[in-house]
């Protein structure tokens, strides 16, 4: 039986015990008397006024909860429309970074998949490429600077209860792999865990690497 059917039983319940109560004392013959009349409308007047009560406190305690309901949901799809258009943003403003030249004759996506693919995720920590990556940054600091802004969006669609969280998670992981590729997703995730040398409590998603640890 489901939660209406329920209510509307308690309801039907609550409204017609005291009649029937009332009929099963004192029988069904109607009385001519107007004090006894009084007398019924007194006792039926007390009996309902905190049923009423109640039953208007429970309306009321739902629509609160309706409420509250529809401003979580309004909550949501603001925050998932922002996290959207802000993916939409930095995946654009990245992939015109990652054609720009870094190195002469060399494109920033050509030098970070030729250096930031490691075969060992403890290379990432080697000084040297500590300090390649620190030149990059030096030529294209918005290289580091846009990724830094994608995985604070990734980490709140993480954190979401509802399910259009995830749907939203996973569709902006496919929209970044689709306009970077993968392979440059990952070289990003390794630039950035170089540059950050490990201090930020970043949950990457597309370094093979780093993914798994």
């Amino acid at each position: 039986m489901n939660r209406r059917a329920l209510i509307t039983i308690f309801l039907v319940a609550a409204i017609s015990a005291p009649v029937t109560v009332y009929l099963w004392i004192f029988g069904e013959k109607i009385s001519s008397d107007h004090t006894r009349w009084a007398e019924f409308g007194s006792a039926i007047g007390g009996i309902y006024s905190p049923i009423v009560a109640l039953l208007a406190l429970i309306v009321l305690l739902r629509q609160v909860e309706l409420q509250a309901q529809m401003n979580v949901h309004e909550f949501d799809q603001a925050y998932l429309q922002q996290a959207r258009q802000d993916i939409e943003f930095y995946s654009t403003q990245m992939a015109q970074v990652l054609d720009a030249i870094a190195l002469p004759g060399r494109s920033l996506r050509a030098v970070l998949h030729e250096n930031f693919a490691p075969s060992y995720a403890a290379q990432l920590d080697e000084q040297e490429l500590r300090q390649f990556a620190a030149n990059i940054y030096g030529v294209l600091p918005s290289t580091f600077d846009i990724w830094l802004a994608i995985y604070p969006i990734f980490t709140g669609l993480a954190v979401g209860k509802a399910s259009v969280y995830g749907m939203t998670y996973g569709s902006s992981r496919q929209k970044l792999i689709a306009l970077l590729s993968l392979e440059s997703c990952a070289a990003l995730d390794n630039f950035h865990r170089v540059m950050t040398k490990g201090t930020l409590q970043v949950k990457y998603i597309f370094s093979p690497l780093l993914s798994e640890r």
